[in-house]
């Protein structure tokens, strides 16, 4: 791991987490404090609608990791019993699963995420399930090589020789297997899930503002306006989404 890459991930999760512990969360407007100074009350300043900038960062940045967490293991937890299930049951995967797949992996994630928002509407859940929609199949499909190569293993055959079912050869076998594979897709899907988390909050389906506030994208967008009055809540946001992208961007060399 990237050694100068620590202390940096060590800062930016310093950042966060104070201005967790020392501010509320940016739920309510303070006009009497739009566009106020930087200061000590106010590390960055304030935009437009008086709101502290470093607490719309913290609580940006915190919203969009806890919702991408478990966006990341449900659509890992998906792929797997749609695994399961078709090592069950064979013939499910030649003519269902893998043209499904097929299809989903063709089309661009992003897309398949903006229409299942646009069919199913706003909430936290809704973006669980647009994030679960379009990344499924290619973690699926990445499974399904390594279920591959150890399906032809020795002990999956002598499994198999011994009358063991391919349910139970897939939990006790082929699924352990396949652990380190999904240590890795969770690793490298997180910045992914970031990166969407932050783009339908620009567009204005954010996860949780009701408790946390505005998303990173959100904050975007609504501060391009008065880039010039509030600097610091165009760049803040924008400094936020690529801190923690780069956090969870681990380096596997």
């Amino acid at each position: 791991m990237n050694s100068t890459g620590n202390p940096l991930r060590l800062l930016f999760g310093v950042l966060v987490l104070t201005g967790i512990l020392w501010k509320n969360p940016p739920t309510e407007v303070f006009l009497e404090d739009s566009f106020c100074s930087v200061g000590w009350n106010h590390p960055f300043g304030c935009d437009r609608l008086g709101r502290d900038v470093f607490s719309l960062f913290s609580y940006g940045t915190f919203s969009t990791l806890l919702f991408s967490l478990p966006s990341r293991i449900l659509t890992l937890a998906f792929s797997s019993l749609v695994c399961l299930f078709q090592y069950s049951i064979p013939f499910t995967g030649k003519w269902f699963f893998s043209p499904i797949s097929s299809v989903f992996v063709s089309v661009p994630s992003l897309l398949i995420a903006l229409l299942t928002v646009h069919a199913l509407g706003n909430g936290p859940l809704v973006l669980v399930v647009a994030i679960l929609l379009g990344d499924w199949a290619l973690s699926y499909e990445t499974l399904q090589s390594k279920i591959r190569e150890t399906d032809g293993s020795t002990y999956v055959l002598a499994s198999t020789f011994f009358g063991a079912s391919r349910a139970n050869v897939f939990r006790n076998h082929i699924f352990p297997s396949a652990i380190p594979v999904l240590k890795v897709l969770f690793t490298t899907g997180l910045p992914g899930v970031v990166m969407t988390l932050a783009l339908f909050s620009y567009l204005g389906v954010s996860a949780g503002s009701d408790w946390f506030g505005p998303g990173l994208g959100e904050q975007i967008s609504f501060a391009r306006d008065y880039a010039y009055s509030a600097p610091l809540a165009l760049v803040i946001p924008i400094f936020g989404i690529v801190g923690l992208v780069t956090t969870l961007n681990v380096d596997r060399r």
